[in-house]
């Protein structure tokens, strides 16, 4: 019994660092995108989106923990696992807290924090920003879940799995769609907190659970059609 608790235990402890580590991740493809969209003008948003997509990638290739992509594991989670999403996205959020930290204090500082400002400033000033955010992230949603299931499909057509992981999110990022954890990022580097900006992540994460579990949704509905 002792045994299986230290070994449940372990398990729960790899769980958060993981979590942390993906939001590390999301922490530093958010300051690479921001700091080309500074630097490069027009072909900024593209360079950035590309940049990362980067983050994801590692995300991906070494199993982190990242909220949006574990969205899609919902349908066939079960109710019992259902405490890992608000762990991993606390996971996630910490993460990226110690990015915007480490920004803070870095050379960067002064580029990238006004940057980061001035992305999301202007959403939560637009009419109808709830009902825009919500949409926005069910779209960013859709996308995480093409990447997160690129590699599993991508072989058996002969595409690169790297390819089909990088794509979605660099669509999603040039978009500018709301992804939960990259929000958390902008949030902190504007330096408010209110009731206004818990609604806004509440619209985005919710989103990101909509367009998260279309797929998954779609694909066990086919599975179950099949003779």
């Amino acid at each position: 019994m002792e045994q299986n608790i230290k070994k449940r235990a372990g398990e729960l402890l790899i769980f958060v660092l993981m979590s942390v580590l993906a939001g590390f991740m999301i922490g530093l493809g958010g300051t690479s995108s921001l700091l080309a969209a500074n630097l490069l003008g027009a072909w900024g948003k593209l360079v950035g989106a590309t940049l990362f997509s980067l983050g994801i990638f590692v995300i991906i290739s070494f199993e982190m923990k990242l909220f949006t992509g574990m969205v899609a594991e919902i349908p066939t989670m079960g109710v019992k696992n259902l405490w890992r999403l608000p762990v991993v996205f606390l996971g996630n959020a910490a993460g990226v807290a110690i990015t915007a930290l480490l920004v803070k204090f870095s050379f960067l500082a002064d580029t990238v924090i006004p940057q980061g400002a001035a992305v999301i400033a202007p959403k939560l000033a637009a009419d109808a920003w709830a009902l825009s955010a919500f949409s926005s992230a069910v779209l960013c949603g859709f996308l995480i879940t093409l990447s997160v299931w690129g590699p599993r499909y991508a072989p058996k057509k002969g595409l690169s799995a790297s390819v089909a992981v990088m794509l979605p999110i660099i669509v999603f990022a040039f978009c500018g769609f709301d992804h939960s954890v990259a929000n958390m990022l902008y949030f902190y580097f504007l330096g408010e907190c209110s009731g206004k900006i818990l609604l806004y992540i509440l619209c985005s994460v919710l989103g990101n659970m909509v367009g998260g579990i279309l797929l998954p949704l779609a694909a066990l509905l086919k599975k179950k059609c099949e003779p």
